[in-house]
């Protein structure tokens, strides 16, 4: 009985010392620890103001304009390959072997050609509608991390990330008309080799 007191005093004043120890350990933890700092959350559609921005749809209209004025040009120069292929099939019985083998070498390169010459405009209007985006989308950030500072946020999220959120963390519509009064047109540079 007597051993067994003893061993009950031994267990307690081990769990007293290792309670003291764990209470000291998180005291010196918490005492380490720096201030948490509360999160200041701000919400932008960044989507929605890249498709709704002024300077964007001035540029989609730049752009559809420019591939409009390349369409017609691509269709006159793919009428003019028909024309010269059927005027080719008509030779056909007309020309020897060698004379329309050497035709329609010359033919196949033009077509070539108007393969690399529509590739290339199509490659002018997306490098010229990056450049744009990007160049819109520099603005856009420095507006928002203008509105951020002036809302003191410390966190800026886009809205596709959020599920749900207090209607006083969207900045969507001041970001919107700051960025509108900022860059209200997009110059389109199209950077045509030839």
């Amino acid at each position: 009985m007597y051993m067994m007191k003893t061993a009950q005093r031994f267990l307690l004043i081990a769990l007293v010392m290792t309670g003291l120890g764990l209470h000291t350990q998180a005291q010196a933890q918490s005492a380490n620890a720096r201030p948490e700092t509360a999160a200041i959350v701000m919400i932008v559609d960044f989507e929605g103001i890249m498709r709704e921005a002024s300077a964007m749809q001035d540029m989609r209209k730049q752009v559809e304009k420019r591939r409009d004025s390349y369409q017609s040009e691509i269709e006159k120069r793919q009428q003019a390959l028909r024309d010269e292929d059927q005027k080719l099939a008509q030779q056909r019985t007309l020309l020897s072997a060698d004379v329309l083998q050497q035709k329609r070498a010359e033919f196949q390169k033009k077509v070539a050609e108007f393969q690399k010459f529509a590739q290339g405009r199509n490659k002018v209007l997306d490098e010229a509608v990056n450049e744009g985006r990007i160049k819109f989308q520099k603005k856009l950030i420095e507006v928002i991390a203008d509105v951020a500072e002036e809302r003191k946020a410390t966190l800026v999220l886009h809205k596709s990330q959020v599920i749900l959120h207090a209607n006083a963390m969207d900045a969507t519509k001041e970001v919107f008309e700051k960025v509108n009064a900022a860059i209200p047109s997009l110059t389109v540079e199209f950077k045509e080799a030839s």
